[in-house]
């Protein structure tokens, strides 16, 4: 059961990633689908929506429908908390397991923002075989996610204070997150070990394993770090370790 102080840290959450365009995990990903997407009068879908935020976002920012879907129903709770009290008609949230009651309409463009990283990969690849397959003519898929050798990429650094904590001992990183183990939102992973434990350890050639049994393929890609800016191959050794965000465009085989 949701707690009100969980409710509460939700949906101040949640509004945050709606609201604020610096938002501190999402400040580039607002950035670039600004400067690559023109969503006006398009079928948005946003999967693993979580509490809505960036779904929100992108409703309030283009001409657009939005369907949000969560697997966990107290995040959609939020989602819709937050809908309704800003008033937001162009989008509908819903939750859902599509493996178990499938898509049934096409979309012009779906986001996985910080979704891909969580699902493990044989049902990965099942549900990027049902996006592909519900794709409008011309639909895209955009992926973003913290690779594995990123700083921030355990989700616990900011309880056990240590950047790529994900590389310690398992005897030394889990009695460390346990000693820390706060419940968070969330029926499907309620605490941090259990968000922990529920990772996948996703890097790009994994990731490109996944999609070559689907009918997608990558048609562009950003890796971004604190080198970004100075024109540094970040995808190489040692400087992948300062990649903190992947950023991926799919497209259906012709």
């Amino acid at each position: 059961t949701m707690t009100q102080a969980q409710f509460l840290d939700g949906i101040a959450y949640s509004e945050d990633n709606f609201r604020n365009e610096r938002a501190p995990h999402l400040h580039v990903d607002k950035k670039l689908i600004r400067e690559r997407f023109d969503l006006t009068g398009k079928r948005i879908l946003d999967f693993g929506c979580g509490m809505g935020g960036m779904t929100l976002w992108y409703a309030t920012n283009w001409d657009c429908e939005v369907l949000g879907l969560d697997i966990d129903r107290h995040h959609v709770h939020i989602a819709e908390t937050l809908r309704e009290k800003h008033g937001v008609t162009n989008v509908e949230f819903s939750q859902q397991n599509v493996l178990e009651r499938p898509l049934d309409q096409k979309f012009d463009m779906v986001f996985l923002n910080d979704v891909a990283e969580h699902i493990q990969f044989p049902v990965l690849k099942e549900i990027f075989k049902q996006l592909e397959a519900h794709l409008a003519p011309g639909g895209q898929i955009f992926v973003t996610y913290p690779p594995w050798r990123s700083p921030y990429a355990s989700h616990v650094s900011h309880v056990t204070k240590i950047p790529w904590c994900q590389f310690l001992p398992e005897s030394v990183l889990i009695p460390m997150i346990e000693r820390n183990n706060l419940q968070i939102v969330g029926e499907e992973e309620s605490t941090l070990l259990e968000a922990y434990r529920g990772l996948n350890h996703l890097t790009h050639p994994k990731l490109m394993r996944v999609l070559r049994q689907t009918n997608l393929r990558p048609v562009w890609r950003k890796s971004h770090s604190v080198l970004s800016k100075l024109g540094v191959n970040a995808r190489v050794f040692p400087f992948s370790f300062l990649v903190t965000k992947e950023f991926l465009l799919l497209e259906k085989r012709s």
